[in-house]
């Protein structure tokens, strides 16, 4: 995934979400691994644009900066590693019900001292996030609802945008890929408004390949379905590449390419991408 330099606190930090819904991530970042993988999503969830991460310890003594961003929050997030529920407890005793209460164990994360973090179990955390997973939590819970947002309990539908490449980032990658990416990455800003008009989350995931597996380079996924396997009658080819030989050391190098209409595409074009988003989505 792609990496920014944000703060891990941001308190309130000026960072707006993606699509204009205003989130606000509290993590107990209790002293073990799954109270650490709580506070290491939402540090991601925070770089993705899905919301703030703020501070659960100015929360717990009322500072009133924490208290007017979740006054101007449209949803409070909850991220606890255990089922004590320490950062639930502390937005209860604000008098806060939170829209979404997602619990790091409930997700199949085994606690432990260690605090050796799994990017794994970070991104499994992320995607329940993006998925809507701590409303059903927040229901379960004998609370009276209330809180921020609609309060329906009801979980958006989500558009996981995955683009795969070689090379560290969109500037380290090949000429094929780095235009593709730039391209998605384009595209899903475009999208993201009229898609969320619909009830639809749009998430952006950069995925670094090995180079060994420069075979799945220029690659674009939508929620886990080729782009390629979504746009009828259209082929996947390689063609040789230069810079992937830089980057892979292989003289004889080749990258993927499309067939589609009779044309040869090596960077995938904008109208196919958001084609195939909307296929993905049913809206085609």
């Amino acid at each position: 995934m792609r990496e920014q330099n944000l703060p891990r606190c941001a308190c309130g930090s000026g960072v707006e979400p993606a699509g204009g819904t205003k989130r606000i991530i509290f993590a107990c970042a209790g002293a073990s691994n799954a109270g650490q993988v709580s506070n290491e999503a939402a540090v991601q969830l925070t770089k993705e644009g899905y919301g703030n991460i703020a501070c659960t310890a100015s929360l717990a003594v009322g500072t009133p900066s924490t208290r007017k961003n979740v006054e101007e929050a449209d949803e409070v997030i909850v991220i606890d590693g255990c089922p004590v529920g320490c950062a639930h407890q502390i937005a209860e005793r604000a008098g806060i019900t939170p829209d979404q209460e997602i619990v790091v164990t409930d997700l199949g994360i085994k606690k432990g001292g260690s605090l050796d973090l799994s990017e794994e179990d970070v991104e499994t955390v992320v995607s329940a996030a993006w998925e809507g997973r701590g409303r059903e939590t927040r229901k379960r819970r004998s609370e009276p609802s209330g809180g921020r947002g609609c309060g329906c309990g009801g979980s958006m539908e989500t558009l996981v945008v995955e683009w795969r490449h070689i090379g560290s980032d969109v500037e380290e990658t090949c000429e094929r890929c780095g235009e593709t990416g730039r391209t998605v990455m384009g595209v899903v800003e475009e999208l993201r408004p009229f898609l969320e008009e619909e009830g639809i989350t749009v998430r952006f995931v950069e995925t670094v390949l090995p180079d060994e597996a420069i075979a799945e380079s220029n690659s674009i996924l939508f929620n886990g379905v080729l782009l390629e396997d979504l746009i009828e009658g259209m082929e996947v080819t390689s063609t040789p590449c230069c810079s992937c030989a830089c980057i892979t050391g292989q003289d004889d190098a080749e990258c993927r390419a499309v067939k589609y209409n009779g044309e040869r595409y090596e960077a995938i074009p904008p109208e196919l991408i958001a084609r195939a988003a909307l296929k993905a989505l049913g809206l085609e």
